[in-house]
């Protein structure tokens, strides 16, 4: 979530690295860090920034008291996700407040002060959507069809401020131009330094190539990802091939780009209930020819993502090795 912040603050992003470090192993490195004074005032300032306490991200909503990880089966499972709950929330927070520090300079006027702490809420992937006027039950209906539904509307926020005006625009535009810019550096390097070919490093930085920011490790294809290389690919997929937009029946997700994107973008009840029902997962796999095909579509609602690459996706050990250690770091 904080990947484009490499590009556009460097800083920022080194600061809420080491503040990720330091809430992983200190418990009260966040509330120590949210009492300082300077840091306090920024939060009075921005009244409307958005600090992760109190479930105001998906992680941290089943993290939360009475949350799906902290009652029944899943509570032990709640108890070793602690630390890199802690980790991500300080991760967050250091970067909305040294955010906020960065541009208090612009918020100069009350309309100048929410455009700056709204652009800095999606720059984070945060959205608030009781604060969008959106209902409870509304609210729970998107918790129940979509995957990190408060994700994807602040993402989806901060790509619309590319094309409007004023400060909020301005900033979205700037910091996604420095943030990609960034990334794409980083591509031709790691590209290089691999000893790849001009054309080689050129497929890893087009968007609908299927090494678009990604490489080979172990026979793997391992590559940071995000919600927003994802609509770049989306629309490049679409750009290439536009009739394949209109390709629809029981496994069109395969072929149809827009339809793949909203699959993958389902939550796991919705998604199962699709794999079921049609007999093929997102990767075109069968779901229900066999007890062992239908306990892995159940089962994988169960397991972090992690634990579900490594125990069900094949390979030899140094693939299920790679694997996991990509998908726990991410």
């Amino acid at each position: 979530q904080l990947l484009y912040l490499a590009g556009s603050s460097p800083t920022v992003y080194a600061k809420a690295g080491l503040g990720l470090a330091r809430a992983l192993f200190d418990t009260r490195f966040q509330a120590n860090y949210l009492a300082r004074p300077e840091n306090m005032a920024i939060v009075q300032k921005y009244p409307t920034l958005i600090l992760t306490r109190g479930g105001s991200t998906e992680f941290t909503e089943a993290m939360a008291r009475g949350g799906l990880l902290r009652t029944g089966p899943l509570k032990a499972a709640g108890k070793v996700l602690e630390p890199f709950q802690r980790g991500f929330e300080g991760a967050l927070d250091v970067a909305g407040i040294e955010l906020a520090k960065a541009y208090d300079h612009l918020g100069t006027t009350p309309e100048r002060i929410n455009d700056v702490a709204a652009f800095i809420n999606e720059f984070r992937g945060l959205a608030s959507s009781s604060r969008l006027g959106v209902s409870l039950v509304h609210r729970q209906a998107e918790t129940a069809a979509v995957l990190a539904p408060r994700y994807n509307r602040a993402i989806a926020a901060l790509l619309f401020d590319t094309v409007r005006g004023g400060l909020r625009g301005n900033l979205a535009r700037r910091s996604m131009a420095q943030g990609i810019g960034a990334l794409v550096v980083m591509a031709l390097g790691i590209s290089y330094a691999r000893g790849e070919s001009v054309e080689e490093m050129v497929e890893h930085i087009t968007p609908g190539n299927t090494k678009f920011f990604t490489w080979e490790v172990a026979g793997q294809n391992i590559g940071p990802g995000t919600k927003v290389r994802s609509i770049v690919n989306l629309f490049a997929k679409s750009a290439a091939d536009p009739s394949s937009l209109t390709e629809l029946g029981p496994y069109s997700w395969m072929s149809n780009p827009a339809l793949r994107f909203v699959r993958g973008n389902l939550a796991p009840v919705v998604s199962d209930g699709l794999d079921l029902l049609t007999g093929r997962n997102f990767n075109g796999d069968p779901t229900r020819d066999g007890l062992l095909s239908f306990s892995k579509t159940v089962g994988d609602n169960f397991m972090p993502i992690w634990v579900q690459t490594v125990a069900m996706e094949g390979g030899d050990l140094a693939d299920r090795v790679v694997r996991g250690a990509a998908e726990f770091a991410g």
